[in-house]
């Protein structure tokens, strides 16, 4: 049976592309892309699963399922024919709310019923239930209407005469039966968003969405009595909020920013997801998708975007979603969710550090995805016509091999040896690790590619594995493994080798061991997410400012660039770029190099990993190489968290090392030293390198 590291059913082994050069002569390291089959984190078929909840009920075409107010695990399930279940996820079990088909003759058309359905914000004390229905009522008629409960949502009011207690907010005419919309929400103003559709027919004949005379083809916004709200929409029709849209299915609002976010169903070639803003046209019918339409189109726009599109081959249906915001699958924090009632793929739309959004697969689900559902902790559910489910991180009974000879990213008989599908590396400055030597490796999943951002930081697939071995006095005491796991979460694990050197042993939590008279840490998994930040991208020294140089590589003794033998190998999706290029860190110790860069790259290395934008230290300072010295928040600059009893000491002060703080704490002799875990011995020569920087720097300029 394969190895792999957390013991799961390993990828098929595929042929690795080679190659011996850029096709112009250029010497490269490694004549092929080694295999790798073995030396993985995961199974990657999916991101996640479905977990059904309440799968010992049954229901009719659901269309929504939205939590109540107040009550956790308590949920409203609304079918297309009229009847709301209320469901207690606790005891599976459901009350009839309501049956509206017994009230009103709603419509039974495909996209017709009843289709929506919202809580008043100030429900606890008015009690307050919005519905939104398509009703045969002098032909066919979408309505928005307000219901009370007075029992908390068990039921709703009577009106003294054997039906309900009803006051129509909204009413308009449809011309024909498909593309109602439908779909209303409460915005994070408290105001009553609705959407809906252009009417139906193809290609808008109507030219509706376009047209601000008509509700058709726009989301709106009400307030609470019906009125329209103060939108600002210049036209005849004041509800309009934003228009140009097909047929808005299933929309939300991120609870954390408050952007609304909509899945637009497209016609024949493009399904899309769009960002809705206040008097935004999303232009239908001139546009599908990013597209232009064959139709006749005298709007002259300005046309919004989509944030992304699809086309047929896809899906036929987009079904919107959720910002994530839950916590029970963190490395979907702040991805879009969505789907497609055709296709049943579940997708994520992940923001990229450079602006616009990654698509990706999270699951084909094989099932018709009506709609999403969020609870009060900002957990998913998927509504189907299938049934009721939770969006899951992958249940996998993960356990680690406790020996290194078992991971399969080593020889099994001959553990300090990597396993074939391990390609090494060497960063041009590398991290300080108390004096070790480091041989560093990463092992891609066959048929997987590295992605490169503007920065020039590597983006590995998941399933990826980088294994660091860590020598003291050319004697092999440590193994470090990083996992990038299926969730798309990194973690990291350390082995501890014996004192025959004949294999390691799984580290449970950190330790602190006497390595020939040196203290040396093996950190637990939580350290490593300190140091590997999301915000230096968690690889540390993979960047092509690091990998910007030659190396010997072992299985052939050529000596190469590492960047041109990887592009060569077929490792990046798209080689660097010429700007990629250019940009190349100093090896610290070379004293041939400017000392300034000597000096900025090895804060780069040491440092910038935490100290940037979105990192997880208080300070704001931005060590970056790339951020001029003016621009880094360090030269010139008191500190705001401790000025080791220095008052008149900045955090660098040009010309006077003793009484800037960075070189302080780099010496400090207590917990005040950086960086402040994973390692336990000051680095004098580094210390001593930005000392001779800072007294030798004239300003801040």
């Amino acid at each position: 049976m394969q190895r792999c590291l957390l013991l799961l059913i390993c990828l098929t082994v595929t042929a690795c592309g080679g190659g011996s050069g850029s096709g112009s002569g250029t010497t490269v390291g490694l004549s092929e892309r080694p295999s790798n089959s073995e030396c993985l984190a995961f199974s990657p078929s999916a991101e996640v699963q479905l977990t059904p909840v309440a799968d010992s009920l049954s229901f009719s075409s659901p269309l929504l399922m939205i939590p109540h107010p107040t009550l956790n695990q308590v949920f409203y399930v609304v079918e297309q024919g009229g009847v709301i279940y209320r469901l207690d996820l606790a005891t599976d079990s459901r009350t009839q709310l309501v049956d509206l088909s017994e009230e009103y003759s709603l419509a039974t058309c495909t996209e017709c019923g009843l289709l929506g359905m919202a809580f008043d914000p100030d429900f606890a004390t008015n009690g307050f239930v919005y519905l939104s229905f398509t009703e045969n009522a002098g032909g066919l008629t979408s309505f928005v209407a307000r219901f009370e409960s007075t029992d908390n949502g068990e039921s709703l009011r009577g009106d003294g005469a054997g039906g309900l207690e009803r006051t129509n907010l909204l009413t308009q005419q449809q011309p024909f039966s498909n593309h109602n919309g439908g779909h209303i929400a409460f915005g994070p103003d408290n105001l009553l968003y609705v959407g809906l559709g252009d009417g139906g027919d193809a290609n808008d004949p109507g030219n509706r969405a376009q047209s601000l005379s008509t509700r058709l083809g726009k989301i709106l916004r009400i307030n609470t009595d019906g009125s329209p709200a103060n939108n600002g929409v210049s036209g005849s029709v004041p509800e309009i909020y934003a228009y140009g849209l097909r047929n808005p299915w299933r929309w939300s609002f991120d609870r954390d920013t408050g952007e609304l976010w909509a899945g637009d169903v497209g016609q024949n070639r493009f399904e899309e997801i769009d960002r809705i803003t206040q008097g935004g046209n999303y232009g239908w019918r001139c546009y599908e998708g990013f597209e232009r339409t064959s139709n006749s189109c005298s709007a002259s726009g300005p046309f919004i975007d989509p944030v992304a599109a699809y086309g047929r081959s896809e899906g036929i249906s987009v079904t919107g979603g959720y910002v994530y915001r839950g916590t029970n699958i963190p490395a979907l924090q702040g991805n879009y969710l969505f789907s497609d009632f055709g296709s049943g793929t579940l997708w994520a739309l992940q923001p990229q550090p450079g602006g616009g959004y990654e698509r990706r697969t999270l699951l084909e689900t094989g099932r018709n995805v009506a709609s999403f559902a969020q609870d009060r902790d900002g957990e998913l559910y998927l509504v189907t016509f299938s049934g009721l489910f939770r969006i899951d991180p992958v249940n996998v009974d993960v356990e680690l091999p406790q020996r290194l000879s078992e991971t399969g990213c080593v020889q099994a008989d001959a553990p300090w040896q990597p396993a074939d599908g391990l390609i090494p590396y060497r960063p041009i400055e590398p991290f300080w690790s108390d004096g070790a030597d480091k041989i560093r490796y990463m092992a891609l999943p066959d048929s997987t590619r590295i992605t490169l951002d503007d920065s020039g930081d590597f983006q590995f697939p998941r399933g990826s594995v980088l294994v660091k071995n860590f020598t003291l006095a050319q004697r092999l005491i440590e193994t470090r493994l990083y996992l990038h796991n299926a969730d798309g979460s990194w973690s990291g694990y350390s082995y501890q080798w014996d004192e025959a050197g004949t294999d390691a042993e799984l580290v449970s939590g950190g330790r602190d061991v006497d390595v020939g008279g040196q203290i040396w840490h093996y950190p637990s998994a939580g350290e490593c997410t300190q140091c590997h930040t999301a915000a230096a991208g968690f690889t540390l020294g993979l960047e092509t400012a690091q990998l910007n140089s030659s190396f010997t590589y072992p299985q052939t003794g050529v000596t190469a660039n590492q960047l041109d033998t990887l592009a060569a190998i077929g490792v990046f999706e798209e080689p660097p770029t010429s700007a990629q290029r250019s940009r190349r860190l100093s090896r610290s110790t070379d004293d041939s190099a400017a000392i300034d860069a000597r000096a900025r790259s090895y804060l780069h290395s040491n440092c910038s990993h935490c100290h940037r934008p979105g990192g997880t230290t208080q300070s704001s300072m931005d060590l970056r190489i790339t951020t001029p010295l003016n621009a880094t928040g360090a030269c010139g600059v008191a500190a705001s968290n401790g000025n080791l009893g220095r008052d008149d000491a900045l955090l660098v002060t040009p010309g006077d090392a003793s009484n800037s703080l960075l070189h302080l704490r780099m010496v400090s002799e207590d917990s005040n030293r950086m960086p402040p875990i994973s390692t336990l011995q000051a680095d004098t020569r580094g210390a001593q390198l930005v000392a001779d920087w800072i007294n030798q720097l004239p300003g801040c300029n």
